[in-house]
């Protein structure tokens, strides 16, 4: 299965790993990586490979026709568009299914207003339509907010980057008097999983340097959060008081991007990575709003969403970076997102399963549906809940596995109902529509079944 085996392909949420590597900018060449991906659907589909790792295969005309020949529903479409720049490209291919026209009857038997419901599940190439409902109007995708927090964290730190906390005296220490002559200045990237004990302990560390008293200011630098405290001007507060509590006086707090100095002390996280995983698996919003916050908050990752994945500003609206309270994104424009962090975690030797939960199979939300061993492993995506705004919210959306069409990309939203009904039914949907496509490849559920 193209990026899919599950068995232990991200790593365990661990606090402390080494230093952090240099950020890379997200440039995708689209066409070479569908043909790597292509390359990958065959070479996991047809034998049974446990996993790809970016090997470069040469390229054959068997190879190639292998990869354009593809069962479909009803008959293709072959017709080509040209675009008022002269490039021509093939016309977008619409198909039905019996899954999406029972999961629509089963909206409306049900009393749902249609209006207040989205859909689209679509091919990784954007070329096929297997089911379309409400894809251009926006909705609120609660928790699926997360994926875009995460996607424009990943493209600003890089995957394997560590947060770093550190302390640092600007100034002399006199070890008679306890003083420091300066500012004791804390430098922090934001680190979205720091947690109040690790905060005490760095406290603790200026107390051993012995240091009791400081002639400058409390100086906090860069984005800072911890614990319960979610934006920078409340982390600096709650510091305050544990550094006057742990028996140090000073004058004040102030801000400064400029840090001088030597470090007394320090503590890195686990990797960006393994925390997005943790945040979507359990979707934690503490995380989410801080991670947010480090990025910039929410204007920033809706601009990254607008600058870098080309989604129409009439297409989202961020909020909250935890998918809390109103945000609006539209089906198109979700699909859209998880096929731009296909891409880029195929260029960054990674899968989506290293930042996303495996349906049936980790834990979090995503772990008790989808269970059936005909289902299991073929879901790879994002839960969102919000019973009580908008009516009550529940969205699905991400990576389906299937034999025929290899992965396919979707987006269910359904607003102003039961939340346990929406999912009901969105199990149901997706159920149908890997039966119908063949169910889950071969090497994906025979990797599946030797790890459960």
């Amino acid at each position: 299965m193209v990026f899919l085996s599950a068995n232990n392909q991200h790593s365990n949420f661990t606090p402390f790993k080494s230093g952090p590597t240099s950020q890379e900018k997200y440039k995708a060449p689209k066409i070479q990586i569908l043909f790597e991906l292509g390359v990958q659907i065959f070479d996991n589909f047809w034998h049974t490979r446990a996993a790809f790792h970016m090997k470069k295969y040469p390229f054959s005309t068997t190879l190639l026709i292998l990869l354009l020949i593809r069962p479909i529903y009803a008959q293709e479409i072959v017709s080509r568009s040209e675009t008022p720049g002269g490039e021509v490209r093939a016309a977008i291919e619409r198909l039905t299914s019996v899954s999406e026209t029972n999961y629509i009857n089963q909206l409306a038997l049900r009393g749902f207003n249609l209006e207040t419901q989205g859909l689209l599940i679509e091919s990784l190439d954007s070329h096929t339509v297997y089911a379309e409902l409400n894809s251009n109007v926006g909705f609120n995708p609660a928790s699926i907010i997360k994926v875009a927090t995460s996607f424009a964290a990943l493209a600003k730190f890089g995957p394997e980057y560590h947060f770093e906390t550190a302390f640092y005296s600007d100034g002399a220490i006199n070890t008679k008097t306890h003083t420091l002559n300066g500012n004791l200045v804390l430098l922090s990237n934001g680190d979205p999983v720091l947690a109040t004990a690790d905060v005490s302990r760095l406290v603790r560390d200026v107390v051993r340097a012995g240091i009791t008293r400081i002639t400058g200011n409390l100086v906090v630098s860069g984005p800072f959060t911890y614990g319960m405290f979610p934006t920078t001007d409340k982390a600096t507060k709650g510091l305050a008081q544990l550094i006057r509590r742990a028996g140090i006086r000073f004058t004040e707090t102030a801000n400064s991007q400029t840090v001088r100095g030597l470090k007394i002390t320090s503590y890195v996280s686990s990797s960006l990575r393994d925390i997005l995983f943790y945040q979507n698996a359990h979707s934690v919003n503490r995380i989410a709003e801080r991670l947010g916050e480090a990025v910039g908050g929410p204007r920033a990752v809706e601009q990254f969403l607008i600058k870098d994945l080309d989604i129409a500003q009439t297409d989202i609206s961020i909020s909250h970076t935890s998918g809390l309270d109103f945000n609006r994104i539209t089906p198109r424009a979700t699909v859209q997102l998880f096929r731009e962090l296909v891409f880029w975690l195929n260029l960054n030797n990674m899968q989506p399963q290293d930042v996303l939960p495996v349906a049936g199979l980790d834990a979090g939300t995503l772990q008790r549906r989808f269970t059936g061993e005909e289902y299991r492993g073929a879901i790879i995506g994002k839960t969102g809940t919000l019973p009580g705004t908008d009516g009550g919210v529940s969205t699905l959306a991400g990576i389906a596995y299937t034999r025929d069409h290899g992965p396919v990309l979707f987006a269910i939203f359904n607003t102003k109902g039961p939340v346990a009904t929406y999912r009901r039914l969105q199990d149901q949907l997706m159920k149908g529509f890997i039966v119908e496509s063949g169910g889950i490849p071969e090497g994906n559920a025979s990797l599946h079944k030797l790890t459960n």
